[in-house]
């Protein structure tokens, strides 16, 4: 069954099609000197009505996909041929004359069909062949993304062991010095990898799940590094709901902490924060570490370049992800839209 977004692209083939029957109605007239007016009303009948029984019937049966090609010639031969006949009807109805003025009734119905069947044929073979480009552009975006979100889970793989086994280690320490400290952690460890493992199983999330993510990510870190690490979260209500692509700014966050504020021997701040901005939705994480390049821990950048990679196959040119080198840290700003 047709669905609504099936029918998305009408308005616009329509306006399409307006302009193509207008532009043959000029032709007509242009070449046999007669007046615009009726040319132009035959051509918006016929033209209208072979779209709408074409394609409104190509909708209906076949909905998505691309009907094959007996199929499509049988469609558009039996849509001109009756298009044809209904338009000239609605046309004759709506001026009074037969198509090609009075005393060349004969001269003009063969005109008619001859021009008819060749931009009949023209108008199909367009459409059709923009939906499949249009299709097979919808599947490109649908395989970089999922490849995207693949490339992500195997860095999740290679990452959380590593995080993982950090904080068991350290776990293990403070279980006899500070048992209180390790009850607390092993509670944020667990929320932290049930927000992960729910993370990954969805498609999509949210900004609000984002930020929860991170504040159990954070909050084990805060008693591994004790003083030595401090984190913001702003995220504004309204904002909560937004939907983005699971564990998106995970990897931004862990950049900061891993290459900027835990070689320092100080520590130092991590804040992020949420806003809308002209239609966007910017969020920026910010740290005061050591800064790009100045680190012992120089990363790969591989962790960047996926996040790039998901933002692009899931918004295009619309969403985008910036790093600022400050002289007291670094800032990565995400823009998504709206």
């Amino acid at each position: 069954m047709p669905t609504a977004a099936d029918f998305a692209t009408l308005p616009r083939n329509l306006a399409i099609v307006v302009i193509f029957n207008t532009a043959i109605a000029l032709g007509i007239t242009l070449a046999r000197s007669g007046g615009f007016v009726v040319a132009l009303v035959y051509s918006q009948c016929i033209g209208m009505s072979i779209f709408l029984l074409i394609d409104g019937t190509r909708r209906l049966i076949w909905g998505p996909a691309i009907p094959s090609a007996l199929a499509t010639l049988s469609l558009s031969a039996a849509g001109i041929f009756v298009g044809f006949i209904a338009g000239s009807t609605i046309a004759y109805a709506l001026v009074g004359l037969p198509y090609g003025g009075a005393g060349e009734r004969h001269t003009g119905m063969l005109t008619g069909i001859a021009i008819t069947a060749f931009a009949g044929t023209a108008g199909t073979w367009y459409f059709l062949n923009r939906e499949r480009v249009a299709r097979l552009r919808l599947q490109a975006e649908t395989v970089e993304r999922g490849a995207a979100e693949a490339r992500l889970k195997l860095l999740q793989a290679q990452i959380e062991p590593h995080f993982l086994f950090n904080t068991l280690a350290n776990l293990h320490m403070l279980i006899a010095s500070d048992p209180a400290r390790a009850q607390k952690m092993l509670e944020h460890l667990n929320d932290y990898l049930r927000a992960t493992l729910d993370a990954a199983r969805r498609d999509t999330g949210t900004l609000g799940e984002e930020f929860a993510l991170l504040r159990g990510y954070l909050e084990v870190l805060a008693i591994r590094m004790g003083p030595r690490l401090a984190f913001t979260l702003t995220l504004p209500e309204e904002l909560s709901r937004f939907a983005l692509p699971p564990m998106l700014l995970q990897p931004l966050v862990e950049n900061a902490v891993k290459h900027g504020l835990e070689p320092k021997i100080d520590g130092g701040r991590v804040a992020v924060s949420a806003e809308r901005a002209g239609g966007k939705i910017v969020v920026r994480i910010s740290d005061s570490g050591l800064g790009l390049g100045n680190s012992s821990t120089k990363g790969t950048g591989v962790g960047l370049a996926h996040v790039r990679a998901r933002i692009a196959a899931t918004y295009g040119a619309k969403g985008s992800v910036k790093i600022e080198n400050r002289s007291d840290g670094v800032t990565a700003t995400v823009t998504l839209p709206a």
